[in-house]
């Protein structure tokens, strides 16, 4: 049994794939970088729901925890409770979202997440290269399909659920898909690996509404907002590096250059209580730790040795 004052901890889900890594692959990790547990309660799960290639993953609206289960034949968003149990696991409460092939065609293999503030759940599909949205937990008809929105009305029966159609559908639409987020401006981001473009949409209408461009962008993955939202970190694979947007500006810099202490493939990104600024470097299977004000490394990697390639972090008090 864990301790029941409130300790923060780091979540992390790995890529996964066909061996023992790819199951219930979100781990709970220190202060200090030493592995404790699982995140999720395997054994509160019902006969059905099998944890495989979990993504993406957060609180929503309802303050329970949501998560991403990417494996292609059981693509879905699955809830569990927001508030640990007495081991420090949180307990399954259902399948919020899940592919259908007539009634939900377009989640599959999905990546993240977001709630817009109206409570919606917008998801992104890397096989179908859209953002799907859905009625969020708060509304009538939770976890179902939402119409599509007014600015892809041109489009000739578009699937249910399709919020931003593939740039094959819809010349507005997304290249290749990864990382979805809201942002201080209450517009959804979407991360575009394969034009070197962050989107901007709105989360109502549809209409795209704006683009980050920049030439420290390349092949951009992973998204998130620094503690103040003042600013939009963006991953790039294609570079290796991280660039930083600022919102008031309409600036991009980079943070953290090319290969910064052995970063390869930066992944999951996020903010610890220590102020500093952490980075999952996904083929070097480590976890990376840099001053956000100018982008230095901070001693050695906060953890190396994985098991496997890293993709989400959080910093979480539980």
């Amino acid at each position: 049994m864990y301790s029941t004052t409130a300790v923060n901890v780091w979540y992390l889900s790995f890529h996964g794939g066909t061996d023992h890594n790819s199951r219930n692959n979100i781990h709970v990790y220190s202060e200090t970088g030493e592995e404790l547990r699982k995140a999720l309660n395997r054994n509160s799960l019902p006969d059905h729901v099998e944890l495989r290639e979990l993504r993406g993953f957060g609180l929503g609206p309802d303050h329970h925890l949501y998560v991403v289960n990417a494996y292609r034949e059981a693509s879905q968003i699955l809830r569990f409770t927001g508030k640990a149990n007495s081991e420090g696991q949180h307990d399954f409460l259902n399948v919020f979202v899940a592919h259908h092939h007539e009634r939900n065609p377009q989640l599959v293999h999905p990546f993240n997440f977001a709630f817009c503030t109206a409570g919606n759940l917008h998801v992104s599909n890397q096989d179908t290269n859209c953002v799907s949205r859905y009625h969020g937990p708060h509304a009538t008809h939770p976890g179902l399909p939402m119409p599509s929105p007014d600015a892809i009305r041109e489009i000739d029966q578009p699937a249910p659920g399709v919020f931003v159609p593939s740039v094959k559908q819809w010349k507005d639409g997304v290249g290749v898909v990864r990382d979805v987020l809201i942002g201080p401006d209450a517009n959804l981001y979407v991360a575009d690996r394969e034009t070197d473009m962050v989107t901007i949409y709105d989360p109502d209408t549809g209409q795209r509404t704006g683009v980050i461009q920049s030439e420290q962008l390349s092949k951009p993955i992973h998204l998130t907002l620094d503690p103040t939202a003042r600013f939009l970190l963006i991953g790039n694979s294609g570079n290796d590096s991280v660039a930083r947007y600022e919102f008031a500006t309409k600036t991009c810099s980079r943070l953290i250059p090319s290969g910064a202490c052995n970063l390869d493939g930066p992944a999951g990104m996020g903010f610890g209580k220590d102020g500093a600024f952490y980075v999952a470097s996904r083929l070097s299977k480590e976890v990376l730790r840099f001053r956000f004000d100018h982008g230095q490394a901070i001693g050695r990697p906060f953890i190396t040795g994985l098991e496997d390639n890293p993709e989400f972090l959080l910093s979480v008090t539980v």
